[in-house]
Protein backbone atom coordinates (compact mmCIF):
# COMPACT_ATOMS: atom_id res chain seq x y z
CA UNK A 1 0.00 0.00 0.00
CA UNK A 2 1.42 3.25 -1.18
CA UNK A 3 0.13 6.41 1.07
CA UNK A 4 -1.54 9.25 -1.15
CA UNK A 5 1.01 12.18 0.11
CA UNK A 6 -0.34 14.39 2.51
CA UNK A 7 0.55 18.02 2.11
CA UNK A 8 1.66 19.46 5.23
CA UNK A 9 3.54 22.72 6.79
CA UNK A 10 6.09 23.54 10.31
CA UNK A 11 7.79 26.75 11.58
CA UNK A 12 10.90 26.75 12.89
CA UNK A 13 10.60 28.96 16.16
CA UNK A 14 13.58 30.19 17.96
CA UNK A 15 13.10 32.34 21.72
CA UNK A 16 14.42 35.73 22.52
CA UNK A 17 16.84 33.43 24.65
CA UNK A 18 18.13 30.83 21.25
CA UNK A 19 15.62 28.19 22.52
CA UNK A 20 13.25 26.08 19.67
CA UNK A 21 10.17 25.34 20.32
CA UNK A 22 9.76 21.58 19.99
CA UNK A 23 6.09 19.40 20.53
CA UNK A 24 6.07 16.44 21.84
CA UNK A 25 4.42 14.27 19.09
CA UNK A 26 1.00 12.43 20.23
CA UNK A 27 -0.20 10.72 17.69
CA UNK A 28 0.68 9.24 13.93
CA UNK A 29 3.94 7.65 12.51
CA UNK A 30 6.24 9.47 15.30
CA UNK A 31 4.44 9.33 18.15
CA UNK A 32 6.16 10.65 21.56
CA UNK A 33 8.78 12.22 19.41
CA UNK A 34 10.14 15.87 19.37
CA UNK A 35 9.20 17.61 16.54
CA UNK A 36 8.60 21.27 15.31
CA UNK A 37 4.64 22.76 15.59
CA UNK A 38 2.84 21.87 11.75
CA UNK A 39 0.67 19.96 10.45
CA UNK A 40 -1.70 19.39 7.37
CA UNK A 41 -2.71 22.28 5.30
CA UNK A 42 -6.61 22.43 5.28
CA UNK A 43 -8.28 23.20 1.44
CA UNK A 44 -8.06 26.70 0.87
CA UNK A 45 -5.13 27.30 3.03
CA UNK A 46 -1.51 28.50 2.34
CA UNK A 47 1.08 26.53 3.59
CA UNK A 48 2.67 29.64 5.29
CA UNK A 49 -1.08 29.72 7.23
CA UNK A 50 -1.24 26.48 7.70
CA UNK A 51 2.08 26.68 9.88
CA UNK A 52 1.29 30.00 11.64
CA UNK A 53 -2.20 28.18 12.90
CA UNK A 54 -0.60 25.07 13.48
CA UNK A 55 2.35 26.46 15.81
CA UNK A 56 -0.75 28.66 17.57
CA UNK A 57 -2.43 25.22 18.50
CA UNK A 58 0.25 23.19 19.00
CA UNK A 59 2.72 25.63 20.78
CA UNK A 60 0.87 27.95 21.67
CA UNK A 61 3.30 30.23 20.01
CA UNK A 62 1.54 33.13 17.40
CA UNK A 63 4.38 34.03 15.07
CA UNK A 64 4.83 36.68 12.72
CA UNK A 65 6.65 36.91 9.24
CA UNK A 66 7.36 33.51 8.41
CA UNK A 67 10.19 32.63 5.96
CA UNK A 68 10.72 29.63 3.46
CA UNK A 69 13.52 27.81 4.54
CA UNK A 70 12.93 24.11 2.67
CA UNK A 71 10.48 21.78 0.81
CA UNK A 72 10.69 18.41 2.11
CA UNK A 73 9.16 14.78 0.98
CA UNK A 74 9.12 12.26 3.41
CA UNK A 75 8.26 8.74 2.94
CA UNK A 76 7.81 5.54 5.26
CA UNK A 77 9.91 2.43 2.79
CA UNK A 78 6.72 0.80 3.86
CA UNK A 79 4.33 2.59 2.29
CA UNK A 80 2.39 3.64 5.65
CA UNK A 81 2.97 7.36 5.20
CA UNK A 82 4.04 10.10 2.48
CA UNK A 83 4.28 13.98 3.12
CA UNK A 84 5.25 16.93 1.35
CA UNK A 85 6.33 19.50 4.19
CA UNK A 86 6.89 22.94 4.09
CA UNK A 87 9.74 24.65 6.65
CA UNK A 88 8.94 28.14 7.57
CA UNK A 89 11.28 29.51 10.04
CA UNK A 90 9.22 32.42 12.40
CA UNK A 91 11.49 35.78 12.30
CA UNK A 92 9.55 36.33 15.35
CA UNK A 93 6.92 34.66 18.33
CA UNK A 94 4.79 35.55 21.01
CA UNK A 95 3.46 33.19 23.76
CA UNK A 96 -0.71 33.10 23.79
CA UNK A 97 -1.41 30.04 24.86
CA UNK A 98 -0.31 27.00 26.39
CA UNK A 99 -1.16 24.84 23.42
CA UNK A 100 -1.35 21.30 23.66
CA UNK A 101 -3.69 20.45 20.28
CA UNK A 102 -2.91 16.44 19.65
CA UNK A 103 0.60 16.96 21.45
CA UNK A 104 1.50 15.43 24.63
CA UNK A 105 3.73 18.62 25.66
CA UNK A 106 5.78 21.72 24.55
CA UNK A 107 9.30 22.35 25.34
CA UNK A 108 11.77 25.31 24.66
CA UNK A 109 15.26 23.64 24.25
CA UNK A 110 18.20 24.75 22.56
CA UNK A 111 19.45 22.12 20.09
CA UNK A 112 22.20 20.92 21.74
CA UNK A 113 19.99 19.78 24.71
CA UNK A 114 17.84 17.20 23.01
CA UNK A 115 17.24 14.49 20.01
CA UNK A 116 14.66 15.11 18.03
CA UNK A 117 13.14 13.12 15.03
CA UNK A 118 15.76 12.71 12.52
CA UNK A 119 13.78 14.51 10.00
CA UNK A 120 13.56 17.66 12.73
CA UNK A 121 17.31 17.13 12.81
CA UNK A 122 17.74 17.98 8.93
CA UNK A 123 15.60 20.39 8.48
CA UNK A 124 16.66 22.48 11.85
CA UNK A 125 20.33 22.32 10.04
CA UNK A 126 18.76 23.51 7.17
CA UNK A 127 17.14 26.38 8.81
CA UNK A 128 20.58 27.61 10.13
CA UNK A 129 19.65 26.76 13.84
CA UNK A 130 20.94 23.22 14.10
CA UNK A 131 23.86 21.85 14.43
CA UNK A 132 23.17 17.89 13.61
CA UNK A 133 26.10 15.55 11.60
CA UNK A 134 24.75 14.42 8.91
CA UNK A 135 25.79 10.93 9.97
CA UNK A 136 23.30 11.23 13.21
CA UNK A 137 20.69 12.37 10.94
CA UNK A 138 21.05 9.07 7.76
CA UNK A 139 21.48 6.35 10.46
CA UNK A 140 18.22 7.98 12.43
CA UNK A 141 16.29 8.05 9.17
CA UNK A 142 17.91 4.74 8.15
CA UNK A 143 16.83 2.73 11.63
CA UNK A 144 13.10 4.29 11.39
CA UNK A 145 12.41 3.44 7.58
CA UNK A 146 12.32 6.78 6.16
CA UNK A 147 13.21 8.05 2.81
CA UNK A 148 13.94 11.87 3.16
CA UNK A 149 14.61 14.52 0.14
CA UNK A 150 13.93 18.06 0.61
CA UNK A 151 15.03 21.40 -1.35
CA UNK A 152 16.95 24.32 0.60
CA UNK A 153 15.49 28.03 -0.36
CA UNK A 154 17.43 30.91 -0.62
CA UNK A 155 16.94 33.89 1.90
CA UNK A 156 14.42 35.55 -0.89
CA UNK A 157 12.73 32.14 -0.31
CA UNK A 158 13.39 30.35 -4.13
CA UNK A 159 14.13 26.68 -4.52
CA UNK A 160 17.34 26.07 -5.14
Amino acid sequence: MTAKPTIAALAVVTTASGKVVFVRQQRGPYAGWLLLPGGKVEFGESAQDAAGRETVEEAGFEVGELTPTGVYEIRAKDGTYHFVMFAFRAETATRVADGGHHVDGVIQASVDEVQPHPTVMRILNDAGVGRYTAQDIEEGLRRDGILMRGHLTTTAGALV
